[in-house]
């Protein structure tokens, strides 16, 4: 009886071992997990009307930023996005200006200001919001088929179907070297006065516009994918398609509720892309 007696206790011994091993792992676990950076703020698609307005505007900026990396929009820690702060008269939330696009995230995107380490952000972005309150969100690039068409004499072509959503809502503005000069602020304002979604600045890049975060950016996107296709014909014959079915198409991208707007579609899907994108990191 006694030997069955020290088995059991040494069998409990154990086992309490056992368990208080495993409660410390898990512990340990539990703590990694909550002192790791914050590189993404998950939200739910149906949580939006209880989540903070700020909150989702960070999120669709990192998810942006995100994104830029992953189909190589970016160019080290140049170029910008930006949205306004809800409910803050001329405030914008925007890319850091030191950080690599794959590094910016939900909690280190900065307010706008002119000490601003990208001030060139502050500049060309700034002079957007300030003149139109229909936008709420900037893409900046320069990519290389995008930069490329800039730089031709006769600009954009409207060959494509996904160039008619930029059909009559493009605007132009001339290089002035660097961004870092506020008196800049007026012209670009005033090339986008008459309702242009799309800024192609010669010899530079583009802005892309947008009423949200989603619209700006895949808007870019296409931009991006028609520049290529332009370059991609270049001085070959090209069939020109009717101006008056880009004029029909053009109305078809507007936004509606049937609309094909850029951004209505692509982006719940483009989120889960950033999503997996931020937790492999």
């Amino acid at each position: 009886f006694l030997a069955v007696s020290v088995l059991l206790q040494l069998f409990l011994l154990c086992t309490f071992r056992m368990i208080c091993r495993s409660i410390n792992r898990a512990l340990c676990r539990s703590t990694r997990v909550l002192h790791r950076p914050q590189r993404w703020l998950s939200l739910a698609m149906h949580d939006f009307a209880a989540c903070d307005q700020e909150a989702i505007l960070r999120r669709d900026l990192a998810a942006a930023h995100t994104l830029s990396h992953h189909f190589g929009f970016d160019e080290l820690v140049w170029n910008h996005i930006s949205a306004r702060v809800p409910g803050d008269n001329g405030s914008f939330l925007v890319t850091p200006g030191d950080l690599l696009f794959d590094e910016v995230r939900a909690d280190n995107l900065v307010q706008s200001s002119a000490n601003n380490i990208n001030v060139t952000a502050d500049v060309i972005h700034s002079a957007i919001f300030s003149g139109r309150q229909d936008v709420n969100a900037i893409v900046h690039h320069h990519t290389t088929a995008v930069v490329a068409v800039s730089a031709l004499e006769e600009g954009l072509q409207f060959i494509t179907q996904d160039s008619a959503a930029f059909y009559g809502r493009i605007a132009y503005h001339d290089w002035e070297g660097l961004s870092d000069d506020y008196d800049e602020c007026a012209r670009i304002s005033e090339k986008v006065a008459g309702g242009a979604h799309t800024v192609l600045m010669r010899n530079h890049g583009a802005l892309t516009l947008g009423a949200t975060v989603a619209e700006a950016w895949v808007r870019y996107y296409y931009l991006d994918r028609v520049c290529s296709v332009q370059c991609a014909t270049k001085g070959r014959p090209v069939v020109q398609p009717d101006i008056a079915v880009l004029e029909h198409a053009a109305k078809q991208y507007d936004p509606g509720e049937v609309g094909f707007q850029h951004g209505k579609f692509e982006w719940p899907a483009l989120l889960r892309m950033a999503e997996r994108l931020q937790t492999a990191r």
